[in-house]
């Protein structure tokens, strides 16, 4: 059996040692419950550290969802505004197109309405050129940073794109940005929306439109939603004919009263006014086209002088045409306007996903990360006890020596 002598030295050194570990523990523990994490570092536990770097790169991620979700709710809520005021300005060109078709008005007195039908004009479309808080426009589609209607001798013309954004507001949702222009000014429903009657441009009787529509569809799609004309054969009679002018077989006739509905394959047309043999009325599936145009042709109509009968017959034709598409323009902004609103709702059910996402989150990295205050109080004053003791038995240590003993 050997001995090993320990030195004064070594003993020094191990005490130096503990004390030294108990400071840095008691130091940790100081630093913890100052920030109040427990992992502070990756070393303090590396699983940890990951976990809660995951963690914030998701709380992150929340937050830019919120920033998306509040520039679309911006942006939204300007093409809500927006359209609230196209469909302002739609009313009045509503009322003004009722005044016109007012028999006793003077040609001067019509001009004078197309005067304001052509301010207004201009006012909608300075609406589709609008602009967002950060300049970009509002209806030109993904091609935002210029203008995307631009007037010119041949009417309004789009130059944006039918692109339409999808923002991610929340985790595995993404909402559509403002409308196209071209789906919002561009192509607005004529008619009533299904179908359209018009009078033809070359006729000479003074037959006027009046009441349309569809009163059968499943006849009408068993056409393939064809489109047809009431042909006058003399001024009591009349034929339907196909889109290119040929009478249908079988062959169907009548006699024409004023007021009375012409009823056929699934459609029917109410005619007032005295048509003439060659006068056409066409009815046929309702086109799309874009809102200024609607606009121009009915300012143009009422700058023309009607002075006789025929000149008169046409331009009440022009007026109620116009009528027509302007009541389904109108209620093509409300249905806009819904699906706006749609959307809006969408980004309030986003932001409450977002809040019961942030607090999951927030609650999960709390448990990995921060730390446990009574547990760590009552380490520290653990710890601090065993740094005093240490100190102590350092000092009695320290004071063993062999020239003690030979005092």
């Amino acid at each position: 059996m050997s001995l090993n002598r320990i030195s004064s030295n070594a003993l020094f050194e191990a005490n130096i040692g503990q004390l030294l570990r108990r400071q840095a523990e008691l130091i940790a523990t100081q630093d913890t419950l100052a920030s109040g994490r427990r992992v502070n570092r990756a070393a303090d536990d590396p699983l940890a550290a990951g976990a809660a770097t995951a963690l914030d790169r998701a709380l992150a991620e929340l937050d830019r969802f919120a920033l998306n979700a509040n520039v679309l709710a911006n942006r939204l809520n300007l093409q809500e505004s927006t359209l609230a005021q196209a469909g302002e300005a739609l009313q009045r060109v509503r009322e003004l197109t009722l005044q016109a078709a007012n028999a006793p008005l003077s040609s001067s007195d019509r001009a004078s309405l197309a005067r304001e039908l052509r301010q207004l004009r201009a006012g909608l479309l300075a609406l589709a050129n609008s602009t967002d808080a950060a300049g970009r426009h509002l209806f030109g589609g993904t091609q935002d940073d210029r203008p995307p209607f631009v007037d010119g001798p041949g009417g309004v013309a789009y130059v944006g794109d039918q692109g339409q954004r999808r923002i991610e507001v929340a985790p595995a949702l993404a909402l559509q940005d403002a409308e196209p222009g071209s789906e919002v000014w561009m192509r607005v429903p004529t008619g009533d929306g299904r179908v359209r009657a018009t009078a033809d441009a070359g006729n000479l009787g003074s037959g006027l439109l009046g009441s349309f529509g569809v009163v059968d569809a499943a006849a009408w799609a068993a056409t393939g939603h064809a489109a047809f004309q009431v042909a006058f054969t003399s001024p009591t009679a009349w034929e339907i004919r196909d889109a290119a002018g040929l009478p249908l077989l079988p062959p169907q006739t009548g006699s024409y009263t004023p007021g009375a509905s012409i009823a056929f394959q699934g459609l029917q047309l109410v005619l007032n006014g005295e048509p003439v043999a060659g006068d056409v009325f066409r009815i046929e599936p309702a086109p799309r086209q874009d809102l200024f145009r609607t606009l121009d042709a009915l300012a143009t109509a009422l700058e023309v002088p009607a002075t006789t009968v025929l000149e008169r017959s046409r331009q009440q034709n022009a007026i109620f045409e116009a009528l027509a598409a302007i009541a389904s323009a109108q209620d093509h902004f409300v249905d806009l306007r819904a699906a706006g609103g749609a959307r809006l709702a969408g980004i309030d059910e986003a932001a409450a996903l977002r809040e019961a996402n942030n607090v999951t989150l927030r609650t999960t990295l709390s448990g990995l990360r921060d730390v446990n205050m009574a547990e760590a109080a009552s380490r520290l004053a653990q710890q601090g006890a065993a740094l005093d003791a240490a100190q102590l038995s350092f000092q009695r240590v320290a004071s063993l020596s062999l020239f003690n003993y030979l005092r």
